[in-house]
């Protein structure tokens, strides 16, 4: 009963955001709670992943650890305050744009792996790519707004306080990529993706 009541006070736009949550949040039971999964097999490997294009997508949902994981939810979250802080409109737009980011973080961070790189042995999980993009999108569009994407109605609206909370998010998140075990290139590849994904 309990869960129900829960359930119907979810807006019909948080559903959005719940869905990767739930994602990650079930990969992460999968793998590192019950074993179910090896992690290695789904991670993001730059000398596979042609031949396994399956890590494209499942690379985003598995995490290192519990923080890993938690760090990204709170990714979740902040993207939900700042879309609607710049008036979202519709119930699917940030459900849209991850599948858009997805493939073409990945592509990004791929491309530079291989040909600027040549590291084939180069190894990254978690949902962080994605959330540096749509941190991109975010700071743009509380710049200059955004009216449609891909043919969806957003009319997303410029906020300066959006905009001053996205540049010190994305500024201590780039800092943070600095440190060892974290992909600085999975972060900027994933920042790159949402910037062009804003000037469709």
């Amino acid at each position: 009963y309990c869960f129900k009541r829960m359930l119907e006070k979810v807006s019909k736009n948080d559903w959005q955001y719940l869905l990767p949550f739930l994602v990650c949040s079930i990969c992460f039971l999968a793998t590192d709670l019950f074993g179910l999964i090896e992690k290695s097999r789904l991670a993001y490997w730059s000398g596979g992943l042609l031949a396994e294009p399956y890590r494209i997508i499942t690379t985003h949902f598995i995490h290192g650890d519990a923080n890993h994981l938690l760090a990204n939810i709170f990714g979740i979250v902040v993207a939900r305050y700042c879309f609607k802080g710049l008036r979202l409109k519709g119930n699917s737009f940030f459900l849209l744009l991850v599948a858009f980011l997805i493939p073409l973080q990945t592509l990004i961070f791929w491309l530079v792996d291989i040909f600027f790189f040549r590291n084939l042995m180069s190894l990254a999980v978690g949902f962080s790519g994605v959330l540096y993009g749509v941190d991109a999108f975010i700071l743009l569009a509380s710049i200059y707004g955004k009216q449609r994407f891909a043919g969806l109605d957003i009319q997303l609206k410029k906020d300066k306080k959006i905009r001053q909370t996205m540049v010190v998010l994305t500024s201590i998140g780039i800092a943070w990529s600095l440190l060892p075990g974290i992909s600085l290139l999975g972060h900027l590849a994933g920042f790159s993706a949402g910037a062009l994904l804003f000037l469709l």
